[in-house]
């Protein structure tokens, strides 16, 4: 998997994606508060996805501990186009990073679900918001 930053890594057993990565960038990277960043994904996909979710869980560093914060869950039809078939994938968006997120360091993880509850991917991440 080519990501740039470094921060992107396949979570501990997923030794056999459902949705292999080959590249994952943001634009910028870091993410700055209160600024768009941009994200692109490219990657290839072995088995068609009919429906689905992704469940993203994030820690943000204060106090010397890991706080985590609310988990966001998305049905991923209402994004991508289901089913989703077999073969290439390219996916790309802009997500505004709210002007009151706090700056410091945050880590994470991002999990998509098929529609057999099964795991499709699964990402671990760790940056730092200016």
């Amino acid at each position: 998997m080519t990501v740039n930053g470094d921060i992107w890594n396949y979570c501990e057993g997923n030794v056999n994606p459902t949705f292999k990565i080959n590249k994952l960038t943001l634009s910028p990277d870091p993410p700055i508060v209160g600024k768009s960043v941009a994200i692109d994904l490219e990657g290839s996909l072995n088995e068609e996805i009919s429906s689905g979710s992704s469940i993203f869980n994030v820690a943000f560093f204060i106090n010397g501990g890991w706080r985590p914060l609310p988990t966001f869950h998305n049905d991923i039809c209402k994004v991508l186009s289901c089913p989703v078939a077999v073969g290439p994938f390219t996916y790309s968006t802009s997500i505004k990073v709210p002007i009151f997120t706090p700056h410091g360091q945050y880590r994470g993880q991002i999990s998509l679900i098929d529609q057999t509850n099964r795991n499709v991917t699964c990402l671990t991440f760790q940056t730092y918001l200016k």
